[in-house]
């Protein structure tokens, strides 16, 4: 393996287990945001990542045969994570739900980083040409993901649930038990893997990656400009009161604002603590949730077309 990325610190604390919005979510950003490029932009993002196969050196977990550059890389923060799993925490700010709109949510960012730093951080990355182009390369690859994940929700959320992995929920009829493949006793379904990638999967309707972006391109293109505008906190603000208005406030069975937060779904047996709600989702919810995840997705792509050709304008 090529050493191109940071070292690797000795101790890493766990790690959220769920890749945020799956491989369709994540990919749909990159497209709606490709749509929406500068020429400069695009010939930009060509130079660095044009031939993703020539500054990715890990394995792919996501299917990409057919995708765009953009599209293809977006999911490469992800894959890293295994290469470089202090990488992790840069994937979500933990802003307690009930968290008044308007508050400083910057402190509750972790010594080891957190999704509105990593993007501050990979954005000067990107735009510092004395950088090679392998490091701006990677920047730019953080950066779409990124960008994806200070909208999902859940990824600026929690509720003493670690972003809701903690809280195993049924999904029409899945019944949740606990997850064999997991090292933090996570159960599957649960609320965060649902707003992942159950959701974004019933929202597309079978759909296309390519497909399903455009429709969502379409369906909010009067919307664009009005969401681009802000800065990553903002955004991550605005993602934690969603999580508290849709996707804690529309579950059939409510669930109480807890304070603190647990680094494992088996420490003091909180996944056994929220299952005790038993949490039912079905078509209800999904009506709820699914108007919101699509704009998210588009609101997103919109805001890292905005970053991108501020980058090359």
């Amino acid at each position: 393996m090529r050493r191109w990325v940071l070292p690797v610190a000795a101790l890493v604390l766990a790690a959220r287990t769920a890749w945020p919005w799956g491989c369709d979510g994540h990919e749909v950003v990159a497209v709606v945001a490709e749509r929406h490029l500068h020429p400069p932009a695009t010939q930009g993002v060509t130079a660095l990542i044009g031939n993703p196969s020539a500054v990715i050196f890990v394995d792919r977990m996501c299917p990409v045969a057919g995708l765009s550059p953009l599209a293809n890389v977006s999911t490469w923060a992800d894959d890293v994570r295994s290469v470089v799993p202090t990488t992790a925490p840069w994937h979500f700010l933990d802003i307690p739900r009930g968290t008044p709109a308007g508050s400083d949510v910057t402190r509750f960012c972790r010594a080891e980083g957190c999704v509105t730093s990593a993007i501050a951080q990979q954005l000067k990355i990107l735009k510092d040409t004395a950088r090679t182009t392998q490091e701006r390369a990677n920047a730019l690859m953080y950066l779409v993901h990124f960008v994806g994940d200070v909208h999902q929700p859940l990824h600026c959320t929690t509720n003493r649930d670690r972003g809701g992995n903690c809280v195993p929920v049924d999904f029409f009829g899945k019944k949740t038990r606990p997850d064999p493949r997991s090292r933090h006793g996570d159960w599957r379904p649960n609320l965060h893997s649902v707003w992942d990638t159950d959701l974004v999967t019933t929202a597309m309707g079978g759909a296309s990656v390519v497909r399903y972006a455009e429709v969502l391109d379409g369906r909010f293109a009067d919307r664009f400009a009005s969401w681009q505008h802000g800065t990553p906190v903002d955004w991550a603000m605005e993602s934690n009161q969603i999580a508290d208005e849709i996707v804690y406030g529309k579950l059939p069975t409510p669930l109480p604002i807890e304070s603190g937060d647990v680094r494992r779904c088996d420490e003091g047996q909180i996944a056994e603590h929220w299952r005790a709600f038993d949490v039912r989702l079905g078509q209800p919810y999904a009506d709820a949730a699914v108007p919101v995840i699509e704009q998210q997705l588009a609101k997103a792509g919109a805001r890292l077309a905005m970053m991108l050709n501020d980058v090359w304008p």
